[in-house]
């Protein structure tokens, strides 16, 4: 593409007032990524919220350490057959398939308070390993899974909820980073429901320091050859 001789020498003549100005990137014209604002601390875990735009049901995350070492915990986060032991409001999980020894579609029933009808999720599960930080990060999402049964509570769906647990003190102990952005459906006005899950957090990663502390609890020979292969 040809340059007009005018604007060729308007845009040389102003390079050296530009190289003095502020550089300007795409990004700054990038509306600002949203900020977690910090709610409560209970019990060592941290709590904070964040507003989705476009979405009335507010993100939580809660961030605390288990005194375990990752592995173990890596363990007691992916043993979907277990989850009832610890997951918060959690009445039934099982495996629906297994894509690899990553991956895994699961079926979750949870309990709800008295006088709401309970409700479900159908939703694919991701780990993936981070060696160089010593990083190992569980993504859930809802799908859609032909082999999922009809549900006879309401289908909720979760838009995002991640465990992201890095080795800290020395591989002595884990910090859980947890977050959660979830729509129950159904007719639950949305301040109860912001109310609810805004104690999810808490109590998850609460319930989590218990069940890393069972004798029984431990990596599988396929998952354990994957930790090692990571270097954790």
């Amino acid at each position: 593409m040809r340059i007009r001789p005018v604007v060729a020498a308007l845009v040389l003549g102003a390079l050296p007032l530009v190289s003095f100005a502020p550089s300007v990137s795409a990004d700054d014209h990038k509306p600002a990524a949203p900020t977690w604002e910090r709610v409560t601390d209970d019990s060592g875990v941290v709590v904070f919220k964040q507003e989705i735009a476009g979405s009335s049901v507010i993100a939580f995350k809660g961030v605390g350490s288990v005194d375990a070492p990752i592995g173990q915990v890596i363990a007691a986060v992916t043993d979907s057959a277990r989850t009832t032991e610890w997951m918060d409001s959690t009445v039934e999980s099982r495996v629906l398939r297994k894509v690899s020894p990553l991956e895994q579609i699961i079926y979750t029933h949870i309990k709800t308070p008295p006088g709401l009808t309970d409700r479900d999720f159908v939703t694919q599960a991701r780990g993936e390993f981070d060696p160089s930080v010593k990083r190992f990060t569980v993504h859930i999402r809802s799908v859609t899974e032909p082999t999922a049964p009809n549900t006879s509570y309401v289908r909720g769906e979760i838009y995002h909820s991640s465990f992201v647990l890095s080795s800290i003190e020395g591989g002595k102990k884990t910090l859980v980073t947890t977050e959660i952005h979830a729509d129950p459906k159904g007719s639950v006005p949305t301040f109860i429901v912001n109310a609810i899950q805004k104690n999810w957090p808490i109590n998850t990663i609460k319930n989590l320091r218990k069940q890393v502390a069972k004798p029984d609890v431990h990596p599988s020979a396929e998952l354990q050859a994957a930790i090692t292969k990571a270097g954790l």
